[in-house]
């Protein structure tokens, strides 16, 4: 069919309509970048994923500073993203087991890791030695740490690049190599992120940061998790200790409040101390934990052994994930359930073999649980220059279930624990049933076969006043960290 020549008006017109459309498509693709770039509002409050969104954008990187927001998450996977998590907030130093997870892909040559000082007077180029130093100076909001995929090495690299274009410091490895470095880095970083793709989606790990990625938050919340008793815990073990926090069984003028089946019994140690100094960060030096006060003072803590504090570290951070303070029970039948933290270490065998103590020296009684509980605890400076000690205020328990199956204290035997004479002494009794009490009752030999106990209770409530107080815990943290605690083993049946 033959065709209509145009006029010379008609051709203009022809090149102003591909002119427009030429210009609504442009307009369109720089719109679809804008959207990329930055996937979220929130990024603009996030010091370095707003320096280097721009940068990262010209190299085909997306930033979000919550990967697995729902949105995020729903949007089909174009573009390499660099982002955090919701459940890695801000000064959430890495657990033992994080860390062992970690530093085993690491070894593998699976993962890389980048660790980047983003402040405003960050040198672009440091030793890596002197990085370190300076990195454990740094405050919390600065120190970043990035876990990538090998595969994406290419992508970590462009992101290296942009943030020492922005003036930050960065140190980066791809592979197993100065593993104790970076190991370092990843157990001391107070922000950790990572790279998303769909190749570290695909991998399966149980490295938190890669084992995150393409995961949404549960609705109506901002976690990945249902409750916080699952978060980053894998559910409760079978043969853990019913959960309950100590303040739920009341004290002498305030009835129980927790409502169990079982009414809760054995260990559970859940007092914050009262530390009578000022603290300006905890260290790990030469085997020993010290304090180290705002003037720069070094003080001492009163003997205990690495492994025993690392037990008792791992379970103040396991007691605030889970919400309880229950570290051991024994059944009538004689079957144990002990908190993770305390399996089969020696600390856990104190303990548990202090459960087994109260009914030998109290057999009098209508009751069906005992309960070892602190309810006091001050850390104040001893006698000698720069050395603390402290005070333990505990109570040995003898509970029984109402007809509403409510906890009820019967008797509570009263007694205080000094670390420096490491011994303790009775002070008081309370409870509907002393009358009951056996007249020659050997108060002072049920008290001494709770010493560990009380010894315990005193450093649990340290590491809880040293978490709720944000006071720094960074220089010899690794090592600390890596402290292997096994001891001997916690039966299942006592």
């Amino acid at each position: 069919m033959a065709m209509k020549p145009m006029t010379g008006l008609s051709k203009i017109q022809a090149i102003f309509r591909k002119f427009d459309l030429l210009i609504i498509f442009f307009l369109c693709l720089s719109s679809v970048e804008l959207v990329a770039e930055v996937l979220d509002e929130r990024v603009e409050q996030e010091l370095l994923l707003n320096r280097i969104a721009l940068a990262l954008d010209i190299h085909q990187i997306d930033v979000s500073s919550n990967l697995n927001n729902r949105d995020v998450v729903r949007r089909r996977i174009e573009r390499p993203r660099l982002g955090r998590f919701p459940d890695l907030p801000g000064n959430s130093l890495a657990n033992t087991e994080e860390i062992a997870n970690w530093e085993a892909e690491y070894l593998a040559a699976q993962i890389g890791g980048m660790a980047i000082i983003a402040t405003d007077t960050s040198a672009a180029i440091m030793e890596t030695e002197e990085f370190l130093s300076e990195w454990l100076k740094t405050e919390e909001d600065y120190r970043y740490f990035i876990s990538y995929l090998q595969q994406d090495f290419e992508v970590a690299e462009k992101i290296q690049l942009a943030a020492q274009d922005a003036g930050f410091s960065v140190v980066r490895s791809a592979s197993g190599d100065q593993m104790a470095l970076f190991g370092n880095f990843y157990a001391t970083a107070s922000q950790r992120l990572a790279v998303d793709t769909r190749d570290a989606r695909r991998y399966r790990t149980q490295v938190t940061e890669i084992d995150y990625l393409g995961k949404r938050v549960r609705r109506n919340t901002n976690s990945l998790f249902r409750d916080d008793g699952n978060r980053g815990e894998g559910g409760l073990a079978r043969n853990e200790p019913s959960v309950f926090l100590k303040e739920t069984l009341g004290d002498e003028f305030t009835k129980s409040t927790i409502r169990e089946i079982t009414v809760p019994g054995g260990v559970a140690l859940g007092s914050s101390a009262d530390l009578r100094i000022d603290a300006k960060a905890l260290v790990f030096l030469d085997g020993n934990l010290q304090l180290q006060g705002t003037d720069d003072e070094n003080w001492s803590l009163p003997a205990l052994s690495s492994t025993e504090a690392k037990t008792l570290f791992d379970f103040v951070n396991r007691s605030e994930s889970i919400k309880s303070d229950a570290i051991v029970d024994i059944d009538a039948d004689g079957r144990v359930r002990i908190s993770a933290a305390f399996r089969d270490t020696d600390a856990g065998f104190e303990i548990m073999h202090a459960d087994t103590q109260p009914f030998k020296y109290v057999p009098n009684l209508p009751v069906t649980k005992s309960v070892v509980i602190d309810t006091d605890v001050d850390w104040l400076p001893a006698d000698s220059a720069l050395q603390l000690e402290f005070v333990t205020d505990y109570e040995v328990r003898f509970l029984s279930a109402n007809n509403m199956r409510i906890a009820q204290t019967r008797v509570a035997l009263q007694y205080s624990y000094s670390s420096v004479q490491n011994e303790m002494i009775y002070t008081d009794a309370w409870g509907g049933d002393l009358r009951r009490l056996d007249e020659n009752l050997d108060y002072s030999g049920l008290g001494s076969s709770m010493l560990l106990v009380a010894k315990y209770a005193g450093w649990v409530a340290l590491f809880r006043t040293l978490k709720e107080e944000n006071i720094p815990f960074l220089l010899g943290r690794y090592e600390f960290m890596k402290i292997d605690k096994s001891g001997r083993n916690t039966p299942a049946r006592y």
